[in-house]
């Protein structure tokens, strides 16, 4: 009597603990099928932009972007990269050549007629290569050639503009170049940084101080500046700003001792196409 009864009781507990574990499993259903549907999603989105990557060449070609931007030397010539069907699109491979126009102190004509038959053949519009030939012009114009004279209105106008004209180069070649390589502060986290951390750097020297604190006006270049670091700032780009600068600014925020909180903006943040496609608009205009 005794061991059949203590029998029953075994067979109905374990009755009861299976019945509790598969009533769990039902509940945690749904929530099973929401974490597998979010899971299969995230994988369809893996494997398309890797199909892409690959499809393009898009690790090659910035691998290829990488070594014309530092000078090394590439493990075939430029032209024949170009002339491959399998290396991106014909935006992909003006893009290419646009950093290597840019980053090549000198090209002759014959060599950039021939560059503009390949991309031609691909199917590039030239129109951007259009505007970077006359911003690089104007680059070099800008660049003083001639001892400076003390006082000279134009003499400061034209450092200016060649400063202007530098850094925006930067802003082009080293947010490609974060794009391939590993830890790197763009020119605008330098300047964020040199900025609120008060320190002593030629990319700020233009940049006028205004204190909210100092009870009558007074000349922003002499007035006596705060020597206790900003711990918030905010950065506006006028113009097209990009997400790696926006990476770049929060990588650098994260890893200060003293958390720094950092808001960006610009005025537009547009897509690799968008921007060839307003470097081709410019390319176009014929009044400038």
């Amino acid at each position: 009597g005794l061991d059949e009864n203590a029998a029953d009781a075994d067979v109905s507990g374990a009755l009861s603990e299976n019945t509790a574990r598969l009533t769990s499993a039902v509940s945690s259903l749904p929530e099973l099928l929401e974490k597998k549907k979010m899971l299969d999603m995230h994988t369809n989105v893996a494997t398309a932009l890797l199909e892409e990557i690959k499809g393009r060449r898009l690790d090659f070609l910035f691998e290829m972007e990488e070594k014309i931007i530092s000078k090394s030397s590439l493990d075939k010539p430029l032209m024949d990269i170009l002339s491959d069907p399998a290396n991106g699109t014909a935006d992909d491979k003006l893009r290419l050549f646009l950093m290597h126009f840019i980053s090549s102190a000198e090209m002759s004509d014959d060599s950039l007629e021939q560059y503009k038959t390949v991309l031609q053949d691909a199917g590039a519009d030239l129109s951007p290569l259009d505007y970077l030939k006359r911003w690089k012009t104007i680059s070099q114009l800008a660049t003083p050639t001639t001892r400076r004279t003390a006082g000279s209105s134009t003499t400061r106008a034209m450092n200016m503009f060649s400063k202007l004209m530098t850094t925006g180069s930067q802003f082009v070649m080293e947010g490609v170049r974060n794009l391939v390589i590993g830890e790197r502060h763009l020119p605008v986290t330098r300047i964020v940084d040199a900025l609120t951390e008060m320190k002593s750097s030629t990319e700020v020297d233009g940049y006028r101080y205004f204190d909210p604190k100092l009870l009558r006006a007074v000349n922003s270049s002499s007035a006596s500046r705060s020597r206790q670091p900003f711990s918030e700032a905010v950065v506006f780009i006028v113009g097209g700003g990009t997400y790696i600068e926006y990476q770049n600014l929060t990588e650098y925020a994260r890893k200060q001792p003293a958390h720094k909180k950092i808001t960006y903006g610009s005025t537009d943040l547009p897509k690799p196409s968008v921007f060839l496609s307003q470097l081709g608009r410019l390319g176009k205009a014929s009044d400038w």
